[in-house]
This record gives structure tokens, C-alpha cells and sequence, in this order.
């Protein structure tokens, strides 16, 4: 499952050559093969909200919105200029109970999606409102595409499939939102509130509604889990262009995940994928078996081809960390799996010794002396993109990430969000060709600003994060200093298909107050990652592009 990341603040930058001029400017910073682009800095109406810049081929729709009142829709060309406006009232399209939840494109159309409630029968759906880009205006009346059939859970986030879709809503939402690979189609999911406290006895009740780019109703229903809330861990969907949904789990195989917890000699789990389609009423389930090995990470995606692909990281022993990847392909329609290219890559020792502190080393030492099948481990590793590039390589980036959850002597309870090592895995011919670790630390109390974006040009793989300037004259070998999430350098590698990288320091953010998320950036297509930068009086949208 390839995650669209929700887009949030940007950076403001205005540069005329390498110096800064005044923040109403547009303007471009170029470094290495990378350019900065912003465009000069526009204004929203009085309570408008600004959302992020919804992509397409011949340019730039941004949209800032005064919930179900009225829309505010400025046109900019690929360039970054502002072309044309237009201000739109939406307060007749709505029913009373609507609130907006978020911009939505499938392939070249656009819809504002809105939360509806209906309260006599306390139920809820997304209604839907045609946007034309070309004509900066509405399209019709806004259209209810779903009802449940009872009240629907609140989650705290929300995660996205393929495709593009432009967060609007604040604080927790009801709808988890997937697209094909192919942007064709869009699936939108939630869960009804149980019907039971004991998560051992409630199985969850799904609502899944798959919809074509014109909001037509391929299939949809809402769905009983077919294990309890105890035994199944949901972690995530893929919508395939054909429309089928596969579903990734981790059951236990007890009751809940304490049950065999302590048996180190084998997990207490094995994920499976889950698959529905239209007119059949019983899943197909397909386990995923890893010979000897124990499935410690999961990530399930449709490539280019069309082929259902689950990939992850394996260890050797149940309570210890990652000793390698693999690659497995799925049959969907005969529910089998089939190793791609050999299957298991093994991580060499030497590298996973490059995550290990002194002292970690010399017990690893020490124990290796003592017992010859210990292996090195890599722990909390996540993969964050797979791409199969030209060259007949499929390349595997993933960065370490853990949550440390600490409770005060009041009993309030803290989350601190740490983002480290980046690792890239380069498969080719079956065999793991090259691995190499990007060194990063970050930690912060909310995440913002964290975490990595990435980004496929040709055959190199490209990617981007924040970090504190000094570490910048850090030797590879040398721990990196602590990045807190807010200003720090903007950093870029380019990692070559022979495993070469090349690192840019791009822009250092620190002068400019205001946000720069650049995990939030979306794929504008054009070699670039796009965002907008929100200010309380002015906006600007932003361009990363890579110089093929």
C-alpha cells in the first residue's frame, strides 16, 4: 500500500541569484540538480481556508474554502504564476448538516468532499460537489455517493492510498480514502462504531464504496471483518485498477496478540491479504508464508504492470529485529503467492553493523563468540517507497521510525516520534546488488516536520529531508546531530542505479518563519514535488524539481 501523505505548510523562499529579497517575490534557488521554485504570494478571501494545490497537466488549481459557503479558485500556470480567479458561492449545493472534508482528483476531475450527517436515523456519508478547473466554477449540485447504516467510528489520522487527494478537514475524521495505481478509481472507507466493548467478541463492520472518475458507484457495501477486533490487526488497503480491494492484516493465532506472546520459538501472528470484489460475498484470504523466516513489516502495493506485489523485511528469530527484505508477487483470482526474483535478500552483516553504537558491537561480538547462528539485527525499519526503475532494478527506501509513548506521574501520557537512518536496497537479476544508509535523527514531539519524501527521475532514486545545517560537515561514519522538526537545512541525495550518492544541500529554511513539512510534498508529475505554504494573510506554492 503506497501512501499519499497529506499536504500541509511550505516553505516561503524569494531569491533573486543567491541572495534573499523580499518575501512578495517570486523566485528559484537552484543547488546541485535541484531547483526551489515558489510563486509570488497570493491572498485567499476572508475566511477562506487554505487547502493544497491540486496538480494537473497544464497546471495549477489552488482552492481555499469557507466550509459550505463559498469557494475561492485561483488558476497557476506550471510556471507558478497566478493566470486567473474566481470566487464562487456553494451555499445553495448544501444540505444543513455538511462539513468539509477534503479535495479530491480522479485522473482529470475534481470533487469537494464533504462530510454529511443524517441525523434522524444517525448515520453519515460523503456528498460530493463537481469542481472545473477550466472554468474556475462548480458543476452541477453537490450528489450524496454513500450512507451508512449506523454511526460511524472517528479515528484520530488518516491515511492514503495511490492517487491524489488535498486534506481539508481538521482534527479526527470518519473516512480513509484509497486510489488505483492507475488514478481511475477511488475507494472510501470507514468502521461502524462496535456493537461490542470486548474487542474479543466484535468482529468490525467496514464500509467500503468503490467509485470511476465520474463518482459512478462500481461496487460497494459495508463489510463484517471476518475475525474480531482482538485477532486482526487492519493495516491498510490497496484499491487495484480493476476495482478488487485487498485487504493487508496481521491475525494472531490466538485469540489476541498476548495470547503466545511469550513463545519466542515462533510468532504468535502471520498477515494475510484479504481480498473483496464486486458480487462476491465471501473473501478470498491469501496467507503469506515466508518459508523459515518471520514477517516483521509488510507493505502491499499494485506496480506498473498490474500485479499485486507484497513487500517487507524478514527476520531469522520471533523477538529479535530485520534480517533482510523480500519480495512476493500475488495471483489474486488463485490465491497464491510466487517468490519475485529469488524472494529474500539478505542484509550482509557488515552494513547492519553500521547502525550499532561501540558498546552495541562488542556485545555483538561477545555473543556472536558465544552462539554462531546469532545474527545482527536491524530493528524498526519502514519501508516509505518501492520503485521499479528502467533499468530492471527495483529499488527499496525505507527509514527507521518508532513512537516512545511516556506516562507522567499524573498519568498523562506523552509521544515522542523518532525518525532515523534512511536505507536504500537496490534489487536487480535476483540478487541484492547494493545496500547503503543515508544517516539522519530526527525527533520531535508531534512528527511535523520529519520523516522523508522521495522521488524516481530516470534511473536515480532522489531524497529529501530536513536536518540540522551541521551536520551537513559530518562524516558519514560520525552520528548525526538531533533535528527537532522546525527550520534546518533542506537536504537532498541522489542515489545512482551502481549505488552512488551524491548529497545537495539545498536550502537552509532557518530564515524563514514559518512551517516546511517536506514529507507532505505530493508528486506534481513534472519531476517535481509540489506544496503550498499557508501564512495567516499570504500563501505561496512551492516546487522541488530534480534536473533529469
Amino acid at each position: 500500500m503506497k501512501k499519499t501523505t497529506l499536504i500541509t505548510a511550505m516553505l516561503c523562499l524569494c531569491f533573486a541569484g543567491n541572495d534573499l529579497v523580499a518575501q512578495t517575490a517570486a523566485g528559484k534557488k537552484t543547488s546541485g540538480p535541484y531547483t526551489l521554485r515558489n510563486s509570488a504570494e497570493f491572498t485567499s478571501p476572508k475566511g477562506h481556508a487554505v487547502q493544497d494545490p491540486c496538480v494537473f497537466p497544464d497546471g495549477i488549481l489552488q482552492v481555499n474554502v469557507e466550509q459550505t459557503e463559498s469557494y475561492n479558485l485561483q488558476w497557476f500556470s506550471n510556471d507558478l504564476k497566478m493566470v486567473k480567479e474566481n470566487t464562487v458561492s456553494v451555499a445553495d449545493k448544501f444540505n444543513k448538516d455538511v462539513r468539509f472534508f477534503g479535495m479530491v482528483r480522479i485522473k482529470n476531475k475534481l470533487y469537494a468532499f464533504n462530510r454529511e450527517v443524517f441525523r434522524e436515523t444517525e448515520s453519515e456519508g460523503i456528498t460530493a460537489l463537481e469542481i472545473s478547473p477550466k472554468d474556475l466554477n462548480v458543476v452541477g449540485n453537490a450528489r450524496n455517493l454513500f450512507k451508512s447504516n449506523g454511526k460511524v467510528r472517528m479515528e484520530s489520522a488518516v491515511m492514503f492510498g495511490y492517487g491524489t487527494v488535498y486534506f481539508g478537514a481538521a482534527g479526527p475524521s470518519s473516512y480513509d480514502l484509497y486510489f488505483s495505481q492507475d488514478e481511475s478509481k477511488v475507494m472510501c472507507t470507514y468502521a461502524r462504531v462496535s456493537k461490542e466493548r470486548n474487542d474479543k467478541l466484535n468482529k468490525d463492520i467496514i464500509g467500503c464504496y468503490v467509485f470511476d472518475e465520474n463518482l459512478t458507484k462500481v461496487w460497494g457495501d459495508e463489510i463484517e471483518m471476518p475475525y474480531t477486533e482482538a485477532k486482526m490487526d487492519n493495516l491498510g488497503y490497496t484499491l487495484t485498477n480493476s476495482g478488487k480491494v485487498c485487504l493487508l492484516a496481521k491475525v494472531y493465532e490466538g485469540e489476541s496478540k498476548k495470547d503466545g506472546a511469550k513463545d519466542k520459538t515462533k510468532p504468535n501472528y502471520h498477515f494475510e491479504v484479504i481480498v473483496y470484489d464486486k458480487g462476491s460475498k465471501t473473501p478470498k484470504k491469501i496467507e503469506i508464508k515466508l518459508d523459515n523466516y518471520f514477517n516483521k513489516e509488510a507493505y502491499i502495493y499494485e506496480d506498473g504492470k498490474g500485479s499485486i506485489v507484497v513487500a517487507g523485511f524478514y527476520g531469522q528469530k520471533v523477538g529479535a529485529g530485520v534480517d533482510g527484505s523480500y519480495i512476493l508477487s500475488l495471483d489474486v483470482d488463485k490465491a497464491t503467492i510466487s517468490k519475485v526474483n529469488g524472494g529474500y535478500y539478505e542484509l550482509p552483516s557488515e552494513f547492519l553493523k553500521t547502525f550499532m553504537s561501540e558498546r552495541q558491537l562488542k556485545k555483538a561480538e561477545e555473543k556472536m563468540e558465544e552462539d554462531e547462528d546469532f545474527d545482527l539485527e536491524l530493528n524498526n525499519l519502514r519501508i516509505r517507497s518501492i520503485y521499479n526503475t528502467p533499468d530492471g532494478a527495483t529499488k527499496m527506501v525505507a527509514e527507521i521510525h518508532y513512537i516512545v509513548a511516556r506516562r507522567n506521574s499524573n498519568g498523562q501520557v506523552t509521544y515522542t516520534y523518532y525518525y532515523k537512518d534512511i536505507v536504500v536496497m537496490n534489487i536487480k537479476g535476483g540478487k541484492l546488488e547494493w545496500v547503503q544508509k543515508i544517516p539522519k535523527y530526527q525527533m520531535s514531539a508531534t512528527g511535523r516536520g520529519c520523516s522523508i519524501n522521495t522521488l524516481l527521475v530516470g534511473d536515480n532514486v532522489h531524497v529529501f529531508w530536513k536536518d540540522k545545517p551541521e551536520n551537513s560537515k559530518r562524516a558519514s561514519t560520525e552520528k548525526p546531530a538531533r533535528f527537532g522538526g522546525t527550520n534546518g537545512m533542506l537536504r537532498g541525495c541522489m542515489i545512482t542505479p551502481k549505488g552512488e550518492m551524491k548529497f545537495t544541500d539545498i536550502v537552509d529554511v532557518a530564515p524563514y518563519d514559518m512551517h516546511f513539512d517536506i514529507q507532505a510534498f505530493i508528486d506534481g508529475s513534472k519531476s517535481n514535488l509540489i506544496s503550498t505554504e499557508r501564512r495567516s494573510k499570504q500563501n505561496m506554492i512551492f516546487s522541488l524539481d530534480v534536473k533529469p
